[in-house]
């Protein structure tokens, strides 16, 4: 039997624009839909993001971010 390998997948935030709390906001937020790994750099976030299940893996960057930005405007940050 061959197993579909979850893809990992990145994303490059810029530190200008996304509020890092905020980013660590939501990866605690999302803990049990993905393991995650952040990367801090001099300007810019990564985030890796590996769904647990094969099915979130297409839209899981998008509504990630989206949920960032969400954060961010409940706190008045954008």
């Amino acid at each position: 039997m061959v197993k579909k390998q979850k893809k990992a997948n990145k994303i490059i935030l810029k530190k200008s624009f996304y509020d890092l709390n905020s980013v660590k906001e939501a990866l605690k937020d999302f803990k049990k839909v993905c393991e995650s790994n952040v990367i801090i750099k001099k300007n810019s976030i990564e985030v890796i993001l590996k769904p647990n299940k094969i099915y979130l893996e297409n839209n899981l960057t998008n509504e990630f971010c989206n949920y960032v930005l969400g954060l961010m405007k409940n706190k008045s940050l954008v």
